[in-house]
């Protein structure tokens, strides 16, 4: 029997939805949504750019195999929501998300918001 492996993500269903949004994004908008959720992160936690630039040049990509592993700005940016509180990663979240949704097109005409 497979196991089933959760990801961090996953075990809030609006993040897990956020993902999915982002993951179903043109890989141009992934990349400028990435560096948005990089400077509001780095923004709540005062995380020194020095240190976050040298993280994007040593990236490499080839033992790891997520979707967003593949660019390393939205590593980068998945990796930064994950280092905030749950506070602070629902704030990134709740920015983002109507611009996710106007980028992916969902029509939420039958949805009570």
């Amino acid at each position: 029997m497979k196991q089933h492996f959760v990801r961090w993500y996953e075990k809030n269903e609006y993040l897990k939805a956020f993902m999915h949004l982002m993951q179903d994004l043109p890989s141009e908008e992934q990349y400028e949504l990435a560096i948005d959720i990089i400077m509001k992160s780095s923004s709540l936690t005062d995380r020194d750019y020095t240190k976050l630039i040298q993280e994007i040049s040593n990236f490499n990509p080839k033992d790891l195999k997520r979707w967003y592993d593949k660019n390393p700005n939205i590593h980068v940016a998945i990796e930064s929501l994950r280092d905030l509180t749950e506070e602070q990663r629902e704030e990134v979240v709740q920015e983002f998300t109507d611009k996710l949704i106007a980028s992916s097109n969902i029509k939420l005409e039958d949805i009570d918001v």
